[in-house]
């Protein structure tokens, strides 16, 4: 099937293409990315050759790494004797070698390396559009778009249709939704499969741990977007409110947290709050819950820059007429 753009890229940038390609079809521009759209039993060059021929323009992204991929030389070789137009998308401010500076020497260039390669992305499609017929369509009227969540939520992300898939408006991110029973059972299956092969306390363990990575990488992004003067303890309660008002929004359950910070001294106590926690398994008692308990150590952890510890004090598990989990939040010296 012909695409309207092709993407060639080194693997190192690798997720900076695949922006590209998530932020273009999202406009409704089909674009073609190995190795997703490289079918099986097809010879991998025949195929990138063949696309490049039946697309309509390429994207060059051009990181530092190109100049060790042998893979982007060829296709570039192949891209100039097709007389396609292409764009050379710069995430990175390097020195060209003489190979590339034979394709790229007097070839306009977006300069995407200022600030993040995303604010560049208008700019991209609004360089090739006339190339391929793209024709910018205005913004669908909030009550035109399918809201995949429920009405009294404060968020809703958008569902592009012919993608069969969930956007968030505010990082363009892709989403997903799981019935909560389907992923518990998920869950569940994989804590009884680490159990057999060990003990509940190893699987226990593993998906603390699991959890406890998750936090930290959501944290990060967290911190980057709030912009917050990460040496001020004044801003620490804040932003572990900001976070517990963002996870409460998709659905977690309701996250609650009291802090104090002592500004003189840099004592801290605090209790977190969740209440009807999406990954409690009531059925069969399985620990997946501390998957929980481990993302909300590496979040806390990682907003606060501190090591910490989460003391269970109220369990739904221990107690079936209970629906909120509490912990309290140790500063371990």
């Amino acid at each position: 099937m012909k695409k309207d753009v092709f993407i060639s890229y080194s693997g190192d940038d690798k997720s900076t293409a695949f922006e590209i390609v998530d932020y273009l079809e999202g406009k409704g521009i089909e674009c073609f990315i190995a190795p997703r759209d490289i079918d099986g039993g097809i010879s991998y060059g025949a195929r990138l050759t063949a696309a490049i021929r039946e697309c309509r323009a390429v994207i060059l992204v051009a990181g530092k790494a190109i100049l060790t991929s042998e893979h982007v030389l060829n296709e570039l070789d192949i891209i100039v004797g097709e007389k396609k137009f292409f764009v050379p998308f710069f995430i990175e401010d390097f020195e060209l070698s003489s190979e590339y500076r034979y394709y790229l020497g007097r070839k306009q260039r977006i300069m995407a390396h200022v600030g993040s390669p995303r604010d560049h992305f208008s700019k991209l499609l609004d360089t090739i559009a006339s190339e391929i017929g793209y024709v910018d369509k205005p913004e669908p009227k909030r009550e035109e778009l399918r809201p995949a969540r429920a009405d009294n939520t404060k968020k809703e992300f958008d569902y592009i249709p012919h993608r069969g898939i969930m956007i968030n408006p505010e990082d363009q991110q892709r989403n997903v939704s799981f019935r909560t029973d389907t992923f518990i059972s998920l869950m569940s299956s994989i804590y009884k499969e680490v159990t057999d092969l060990s003990d509940e306390e190893h699987a226990g363990l593993v998906f603390h741990k699991s959890g406890y990575s998750a936090g930290q990488s959501f944290a990060q992004r967290l911190n980057s977007r709030w912009d917050l003067a990460a040496d001020s303890l004044s801003l620490y309660s804040e932003k572990l409110h900001k976070w517990c008002e963002f996870d409460s929004d998709v659905g977690w359950g309701k996250f609650d947290i009291d802090v104090d910070v002592n500004e003189e001294t840099g004592d801290f106590h605090g209790t977190l709050t969740i209440n009807e926690c999406f990954i409690v398994d009531m059925k069969n008692k399985c620990r997946i819950c501390e998957f929980v308990k481990g993302y909300c150590e590496g979040v806390i952890e990682t907003l606060l820059g501190a090591n910490v510890s989460l003391i269970c004090r109220t369990c739904p598990l221990k107690n079936r007429f209970k629906t909120t989990c509490v912990f309290d939040i140790i500063i371990n010296d």
